[in-house]
């Protein structure tokens, strides 16, 4: 309850409202991005599908060897009867996700040991996954790039997991081996942009139902 009593001056009353209305953040933010998280996973299957086939999981794409590690790990989780590629999709976790717009890391174990290059996937189709990108980087003042794009994904991903870790938002959150602080605004408003990135249709509709700026007004005090 650290966290919940400084910000509430050590008003115990204070900091246990303060502690059911961090969960309430949490829960609104794990609803919203049930949806994102589904939309981003079969936008960039869709986008593998069409360059490589249904089961490109099986050839040689060019992946790290983290994300190999994931997929590997995905498919030998599956029972054998269930070893289909809508299965593995569904069984694929964010990180696997997140990663493949990751610049890409090393491959294989010395002297075999060789540097990926996520780029060319990048290149080969996955920018098709995020048909709002171009117009949204561009009212930003930005290039629509897979480096820009994987700065959303991040911090939608940093979320995710800190709701799920049950750790609190109160004080806002980090994104992962930086020294930066997010609030959590900044948090949903990365939520929203991801789902515009992915689909008009989706960012609209999900801006009017998301209940997180209505719990932001609610804060305790």
């Amino acid at each position: 309850m650290g966290s919940y009593l400084a910000a509430a001056g050590h008003d115990q009353v204070l900091a246990r409202r303060l502690y059911i209305w961090d969960r309430d953040i949490a829960s609104a933010f794990l609803t919203d991005i049930a949806i994102v998280e589904v939309a981003l996973r079969n936008a960039l299957n869709d986008q593998l599908e069409n360059t490589y086939g249904e089961r490109w999981f099986e050839q040689d794409l060019g992946f790290d060897g983290p994300t190999r590690s994931k997929l590997a790990q995905a498919w030998d989780d599956l029972p054998q009867s269930r070893r289909t590629p809508g299965h593995l999709v569904s069984r694929l976790m964010f990180g696997f996700w997140r990663g493949l717009l990751e610049p890409g890391g090393y491959v294989g174990r010395n002297p075999q040991r060789f540097r990926a290059d996520h780029d060319d996937l990048w290149r080969n189709g996955l920018a098709k996954a995020f048909p709002g990108g171009k117009a949204i980087a561009q009212a930003e003042g930005a290039r629509f790039t897979r480096s820009w794009t994987l700065e959303t994904v991040i911090i939608v991903g940093a979320v995710r997991n800190r709701a799920a870790h049950h750790e609190p938002f109160i004080n806002g959150f980090p994104l992962p081996g930086q020294q930066t602080r997010l609030t959590i605004e900044q948090g949903h408003q990365a939520c929203l942009k991801l789902a515009r990135l992915l689909d008009r249709d989706l960012g609209s509709w999900l801006a009017p139902n998301t209940t997180l700026p209505t719990l932001l007004n609610q804060r305790p005090a």
